[in-house]
C-alpha cells in the first residue's frame, strides 16, 4: 500500500506514468477484459474490463463507453477516474453484470 507514500517524483509526468503503471498492473491482475457485447452493450464501446467480485467496470476509452454504452447517465458519485482509466459502479453497471453472468451460465 505504500507505493506512493515515500516516492518523490521529478515531474508531474513521471507521477502520472507511475499512477498509470500501478492501475494497469492491478487491472491485469484483478479484472477480465471483455467486449461491449459480452456485457450487453453496443459493440462500438470496444473492450472494457470487469471485476465480477466488486461489480466494477473499468475503461480507458471513456468517450465510447459513455456515448455508446449510456454510461454518461451514471451518477458522478459512482464514477472515479484514476490516470487513464475510469471506474464505474451503480445500477447501469449491475445490468451489465446481470447480462454477463447470464451469458456465462448459458455457455456452461
Amino acid at each position: 500500500m505504500g507505493f506512493f507514500t515515500d516516492t518523490d517524483f521529478d515531474s508531474p509526468l513521471d507521477m502520472l506514468d507511475a499512477i498509470n503503471e500501478v492501475v494497469e498492473r492491478n487491472i491485469n491482475a484483478n479484472f477480465v477484459r471483455v467486449s461491449g457485447n459480452d456485457v450487453g452493450l453496443d459493440m462500438r464501446v470496444g473492450s472494457l474490463y470487469i471485476n465480477t467480485q466488486d461489480r466494477v467496470i473499468a475503461s480507458c476509452n471513456r468517450g465510447s463507453l459513455d456515448y455508446y454504452g449510456g454510461f454518461e447517465y451514471i451518477d458522478k458519485e459512482s464514477v472515479t477516474t484514476v490516470g487513464d482509466y475510469t471506474f464505474y459502479q451503480g445500477d447501469r453497471v449491475e445490468d451489465c453484470f446481470d447480462t454477463y453472468e447470464s451469458k456465462e451460465e448459458t455457455a456452461e
